[in-house]
């Protein structure tokens, strides 16, 4: 139902060109239809890209159509669900917080947020998970072993007997679940730390987590408009997509999870700034990191920053349940093809 992958390679050598690709009509006619391909085989109506280089955006597209009846064009700042990758922006936040002094590293999550157990703790380890174990995916839960408490509402709300589940009611219920592994061990992903960890940036700031986003990271990078999604298309922002099969989530409970949604010039200028670890990006070139992020039904998201310092986002409103993991790495695959052709020309100007 989502995938995060963030790799950091090696150091390389830094390109000497500092000057920015000039893309052709061939060039864009090129990258199009690798857009429209991903379109069709995933079964999308709409898809929006943007590259960038070197701290500026050098080409966005939409393509399709945004609205229920396919009469408006896509264009390139339509807005689209992120899924998992809202997750870099909750990163960058939380580091820039640090940054400032509000927070650190080894900062205890549960007792810095006061949050109390009911009774006595499941797993006792939990007093001791971190800021730092959450954004890095070792705070102690493994959903292989067990559950994925963010796929699990009726559940939880059947079982602790509530109307409407809340994040401190997911809070509550994760208490009383044990640890799969020793906090800080093992990199096991996890949905719940970053609910918790936009908790922490709630409580550091005083906002809400989308206007604490805006006002740590978007903001001031100019990066443009972010916001939540809603899973009542009336309530929605005009600039959204239209989702031709809808899944009902909670976005808003997901929020510092999967619950951004944004266009990929957005995307683009954040990683200019940003790795996808959520450190700010000293060196322009020399690490790669990528993030895929889908919901079901409804979203297919990916953000790339390589090695020779382009970096891209596509956002498609589509995702293929049955072959929805293989899609995502083919989609990958092609679109660092398609550029690794561009890039020797573009490169080398």
């Amino acid at each position: 139902m989502f995938c995060l992958i963030c790799w950091p390679a090696p150091l390389v050598a830094y390109l000497q060109n500092t000057s920015n690709p000039s893309l052709d009509a061939s060039d864009k006619s090129v990258i199009d239809r690798e857009a429209e391909f991903c379109m069709q085989a995933i079964g999308a109506t709409s898809a929006s890209l943007a590259i960038s280089y070197q701290g500026k955006v050098i080409y966005a597209k939409g393509y399709g159509f945004s609205d229920r009846r396919q009469r408006t064009e896509t264009s390139d700042r339509v807005a689209m669900r992120l899924a998992s990758c809202s997750k870099p922006f909750t990163a960058a936040a939380i580091q820039e917080l640090i940054q400032q002094g509000l927070l650190k590293h080894d900062t205890l999550v549960f007792d810095y947020l006061g949050i109390l157990p009911t009774n006595d703790l499941a797993d006792p380890r939990v007093r001791d998970i971190t800021v730092k174990h959450l954004l890095e995916h070792q705070g102690g839960w493994d959903r292989s072993e067990t559950f994925d408490p963010m796929y699990e509402i009726d559940r939880i709300k059947r079982e602790l007997g509530v109307a409407k589940v809340k994040k401190r009611h997911l809070v509550r219920y994760m208490w009383e679940q044990p640890l799969q592994f020793e906090p800080g061990t093992v990199d096991c992903y996890s949905n719940f730390g970053y609910l918790l960890l936009g908790l922490v940036i709630e409580k550091a700031t005083g906002k809400s987590f989308i206007q604490s986003i805006r006002d740590l990271v978007t903001n001031p990078i100019d990066a443009g408009e972010i916001f939540l999604s809603s899973s009542v298309s009336q309530n929605r922002k005009s600039r959204e997509v239209f989702y031709p099969a809808e899944n009902g989530l909670n976005l808003q409970l997901r929020d510092s999870s999967s619950g951004l949604t944004a266009d990929p010039t957005t995307l683009c200028k954040f990683m200019e700034t940003y790795w996808l670890d959520g450190r700010k990006r000293t060196e322009r070139t020399g690490w790669f990191y990528f993030q895929i992020g889908t919901h079901p039904a409804c979203t297919t998201a990916l953000m790339e920053q390589r090695e020779d310092g382009l970096s891209f986002a596509i956002l498609l409103n589509r995702r293929q349940e049955e072959t929805y993991r293989t899609d995502n790495d083919a989609i990958r695959e092609r679109f660092n093809n398609t550029i690794d052709r561009l890039a020797e020309r573009w490169l080398d100007k």
